[in-house]
């Protein structure tokens, strides 16, 4: 306000509007997932004019577009620092714990995970693409690590990728099977098991399927 009560509008960027665009639909996912997030909600926390959101976006759907585009590539991130380690199964291992650090919290990309398997539009179908094609040189690469070992470490894996996915994003509605993915207790519980299960897959990988007895 002005010495004579008249309110002084602040002058923000084109990059600050974008960006103030950006943390309010952040806040709106979070709150009321994709599906739940409106256009008013996004513009009101925003604290812009609809002129300046339609200006920029046809529709929610158009902006959504662009704004995942911003977490397509958290799976290939977490590759990227499980591949740093040393051994095959300490990377396996390093991958399994990063993808578990991006749910353990309500996060815009287990909120991405749930849409995706809630909605059929261009952008999930998308979105799922890209990751599943970041998923194809380490399935190529344990695919063959495992080769003529009886062992079909990628379904396994894919079993246990899918099963995290499944317990984090039904987490807050009930425990499963008794374990609590909201407690520190539950996600060790199944840590411990997912690392029993690899240890032992990968101490039998060497033994040829005719010696493999789990």
């Amino acid at each position: 306000m002005t010495n004579d009560g008249k309110r002084v509008r602040i002058r923000r960027t084109k990059a600050t509007i974008t960006e103030n665009i950006r943390k309010a639909a952040v806040e709106s996912v979070l709150k009321r997932g994709f599906s739940g997030s409106l256009v008013s909600e996004i513009i009101k926390k925003a604290k812009i004019e609809p002129v300046v959101f339609y200006n920029r976006y046809q529709n929610l759907e158009e902006f959504f577009s662009e704004f995942v585009k911003g977490y397509d590539y958290w799976f290939s991130d977490v590759a990227k620092e499980a591949n740093k380690l040393e051994t095959p199964h300490d990377q396996f291992i390093a991958l399994i714990e990063g993808l578990q650090e991006c749910m353990i919290e309500k996060s815009v990309m287990l909120e991405l995970i749930r849409w995706e398997i809630a909605v059929d539009n261009d952008i999930t179908k998308r979105t799922a693409s890209i990751r599943e094609m970041f998923t194809l040189p380490l399935a190529e690469k344990y695919d063959d690590l495992f080769k003529n070992s009886g062992i079909d470490f990628v379904a396994i894996a894919t079993i246990i990728v899918s099963g995290l996915y499944y317990l984090y994003l039904h987490k807050d509605r009930s425990t499963f099977c008794n374990i609590d993915m909201n407690t520190e207790e539950g996600r060790n519980r199944v840590n411990q098991a997912i690392k029993f299960l690899s240890e032992l897959l990968f101490s039998k990988r060497n033994m040829g399927k005719e010696n493999l007895q789990l």
